[in-house]
């Protein structure tokens, strides 16, 4: 499978300030019929346009996003978020009196329970809409696709929208769409749309088949698209019935979902969108930019909340669930091999070397399922400089995940493991013998639960700095 190193997106769009608030319900209200909620933590995620973009950052590439934003907290915590991601640059133009658009979902167990939008969504002033377009024009030469990705709330005006797409068509650019609205005459000359079923049916609502099948259904009327508003493709996502392309002057292509499990499909359209650009970007066909989406989309609902796919997923996704978890997902697969003894360990593994392969056996060696915990580029810049890493986390996600001693991957951006030893609470904390006990993270912790920090040999010489060094001389 291609890389998509020298992928470069530019992508305008609404921004959202994703939020999840873990909690528990346990009783209902004596005051009214309605579950009382007992609030915990909160948790942020880059949302919306956002999320388009971090996915084809997880997937390789590069991207800048073009968006606005309000003049408020929210956009301070999406402004930390967007630098906590790499190969991402961002312009959000604040405006005043204007709401950062943000979701909260109120989460007990794995269920949401209620959700608030906070928003604005009247259309921003000409303006502003000229300031966003200059900034677009300026940038578009140096990039190989333009996405749009359109939620609604104000910034995609049809004058907008329009402009975007006639100036990509004559820097031959293609225009990747993921539509909104239920009129689709807005994105008139685009290249590729991506609705949902729902969606492709709003917009086809004067129109009326009633005696044939879906997939049927989603040819003729994505044809009809295709020839009313200039179209190249429309690729219509169906959730677990996987995705139909439809291209003009081809034959309908239906790829069925390739879900394994389905937690929650939220997101999984931005997934799509991000990995077809990726696709279209490094020379792939539309229809195999398409199977790759399909692939990644099967990832993404999978996972627990807005979430990103990694290249490395796709990469070795095949017909195996992936090794790379969220902490709450994790949390959900360790309940059900509670028998089994759990062991932990973490680092940075930057040019992984033998000194790393032999303790990580040894560690598998103790225990019956083995997690590690591995640290993001983030986190390894904060610990260890500028320079650092020398593999990026895909790249050694990619490695890791082809180690059979390895059963599941948890990225982490905190400079220390802390929080995550805390939620999948293992048996085992596994470090090498540079350390003493009373220097592991999560010593004093381990015991409240019974288990215990096991220190295994150091192999004395072989470290990635030593590599470093050898590889300088």
């Amino acid at each position: 499978m291609k890389s998509f190193s020298k992928s470069k997106i530019l992508c305008v769009g609404d921004i959202i300030l994703d939020s999840y608030i873990q909690g528990k319900v346990e009783r209902i209200s004596p005051e009214a019929p309605i579950p009382v909620f007992k609030l915990g933590d909160e948790r942020f995620v880059l949302g919306g346009a956002a999320n388009v973009a971090r996915n084809i950052c997880a997937g390789g590439g590069s991207c800048y996003l073009i968006s606005v934003v309000g003049q408020d907290e929210d956009s301070r915590i999406l402004n930390k978020l967007i630098k906590q991601e790499r190969n991402l640059s961002v312009k959000l133009l604040k405006i005043k009196n204007r709401k950062t658009t943000k979701k909260q979902r109120y989460i007990s167990g794995q269920q949401q329970v209620l959700r608030i939008d906070n928003e604005t969504n009247n259309e921003i002033s000409i303006e502003h809409e000229k300031i966003i377009f200059e900034h677009f024009k300026d940038l578009i030469e140096n990039f190989d696709v333009v996405v749009i990705s359109d939620y609604n709330k104000g910034l995609l005006t049809y004058n907008l929208v329009q402009k975007l797409i006639l100036l990509a068509k004559k820097y031959k650019k293609p225009i990747v769409v993921d539509p909104k609205r239920d009129s689709f005459e807005i994105y008139k000359g685009a290249t590729i749309i991506t609705p949902n079923y729902k969606e492709l049916m709003k917009a086809n609502k004067d129109s009326f088949l009633n005696t044939t099948t879906e997939t049927r259904k989603i040819e003729i009327f994505s044809r009809d698209l295709i020839k009313k508003y200039s179209l190249n493709s429309v690729i219509t996502t169906r959730s677990f019935d996987g995705l139909s392309v439809i291209t003009k002057n081809k034959k309908a292509i239906t790829f069925s979902s390739e879900a394994l499990e389905v937690f929650d499909v939220s997101g999984a359209g931005d997934t799509v969108v991000a990995y077809l650009s990726l696709g279209i970007s490094a020379g792939l066909s539309i229809e195999k930019s398409a199977a790759l989406a399909n692939k990644a989309a099967g990832i993404s609902v999978g996972k627990f909340g807005t979430a990103s796919v990694y290249f490395s997923e796709v990469l070795n996704y095949n017909n195996q669930t992936s090794k790379l978890f969220s902490i709450n997902e994790a949390k959900i697969k360790l309940k059900t091999i509670k028998e089994k003894k759990i062991g932990f360990t973490n680092g940075c593994f930057d040019l992984i070397h033998s000194g790393h392969v032999n303790y990580l056996i040894k560690t598998k060696e103790y225990c019956d399922f083995l997690i590690l915990g591995l640290n993001s580029d983030s986190s390894i810049r904060k610990l260890k400089g500028k320079d650092r890493p020398i593999c990026l986390e895909d790249e050694r996600l990619t490695i890791l995940s082809n180690f059979p001693f390895i059963d599941m991957l948890i990225l982490f951006s905190d400079e220390t493991p802390l929080k995550l030893i805390k939620a999948i609470k293992p048996n085992l904390i596994f470090k090498g013998g540079d350390y003493g006990i009373e220097d592991v993270v999560g010593n004093k912790e381990i015991k409240l639960w019974g288990g215990q920090v096991k220190i295994l040999r150091y192999e004395k010489g072989k470290s990635t700095s030593n590599l470093i060094e050898r590889i300088r001389k």
